[in-house]
Formats: structure tokens, C-alpha cells, sequence
């Protein structure tokens, strides 16, 4: 048994909140659309879309430094905040290298490595494998009983609700009347 002390719990508990969710909706997206950029030769989108995962990656691994949960219509949003010099240069330099791509073969070369720096954040999210798509039901329905595991540590760590409304079981009555 691996014991490992969290100094903070509650960065703890939203990287694993928000992370998870983040990973499963939008870096799969966009990982998704990349790749099919890729294999359709659209060089400008799949620019946009590694910049993309670079950001949302970059704002997952600031939740345990510094960051602040996702906040879609906020565009004064730092992914960076809390990063080290170092974590936010490989950011960087990511982006860079997919946007500098002159053609499809060096563009892929560049996406090989944010998809191993998206495997990283899966790996230190705690997933052993690559998680499935959750456009797939083969994907979706692990997704579900993951985002209904995480929903104690959610609520527990009084984090705002990192997963949609419609993955949760209906919430209780509170004033104690039976409604049929």
C-alpha cells in the first residue's frame, strides 16, 4: 500500500474533480479533433485544436498549484496561474512546436508530444490506461459511475460541482414532504 500525504486537500480534490471531468470532455475532444485534423490534412485546425489541449491541460495541472477551477465565459482566466517556470515553458513550447508545423508530417511529430503530455496528466490523474472516449458507450458509462465516485470528494472538499446536473442522482427533498 502506497501512502502519500496531501498538504493541501482541497487543490487535491479539485485537480481530481475538475481534472477528471476536464480530461474526459474537453482534452478527449480536442485530442479527437486533432488526430481527425491531422488525418484529414487540416493543418490550421489541427494548430487550434493542440492549442487547445495545451490550455485546458495547463489549466487542470494549475488547479494543484495556484489555478482555479474552470470558468468557461471567463476571459481574464490565468491556465497558467501557480505553474512553475518550467511546467508553463513545456506548455509553451508544445504549442509552439504544433504551431510552427509547416506541413501534416511535422505536425504530427509535435502532436505525438502533447499526446504524451496529455497521457502524463491521465496518468497523474490516477488513470492506468487511456480512458475511453466518452462519446463511445464503451467509454461513457465508466465515465458515469467515475463521475458519481468523485461527487463525495466534490461535495466533501465544498468545491463548486465540477460534473453537469444531468450525470447526478436527483437530490432528496429537503423539508421532509413527500412529493408524488
Amino acid at each position: 500500500m502506497n501512502i502519500r500525504t496531501v498538504t493541501e486537500p482541497r487543490r487535491w480534490a479539485a485537480f481530481h474533480c475538475f481534472g477528471i471531468y476536464e480530461v474526459l470532455l474537453e482534452v478527449q475532444a480536442s485530442v479527437e479533433d486533432l488526430t481527425g485534423a491531422l488525418d484529414a490534412g487540416q493543418l490550421a485546425v489541427a494548430k487550434y485544436a493542440g492549442r487547445t489541449i495545451v490550455l485546458h491541460t495547463a489549466g487542470i495541472r494549475s488547479l494543484l498549484a495556484g489555478g482555479f477551477p474552470p470558468d468557461k465565459p471567463d476571459p481574464l482566466a490565468d491556465p497558467f496561474a501557480g505553474l512553475s517556470e518550467s511546467e508553463t515553458e513545456t506548455a509553451l513550447r508544445l504549442a509552439s512546436d504544433l504551431a510552427a508545423a509547416e506541413d501534416i508530417a511535422s505536425a504530427r511529430i509535435a502532436a505525438d508530444r502533447i499526446f504524451d503530455h496529455v497521457r502524463e496528466l491521465e496518468t497523474s490523474l490516477g488513470f492506468d490506461q487511456k480512458p475511453g472516449s466518452v462519446r463511445r458507450p464503451e467509454g461513457l458509462f465508466p465515465a458515469l459511475r467515475l463521475a458519481r465516485e468523485l461527487l463525495p470528494v466534490n461535495r466533501g472538499a465544498h468545491l463548486p460541482l465540477a460534473l453537469p446536473g444531468t450525470w447526478l442522482p436527483a437530490e432528496p427533498a429537503q423539508d421532509g414532504a413527500s412529493h408524488s
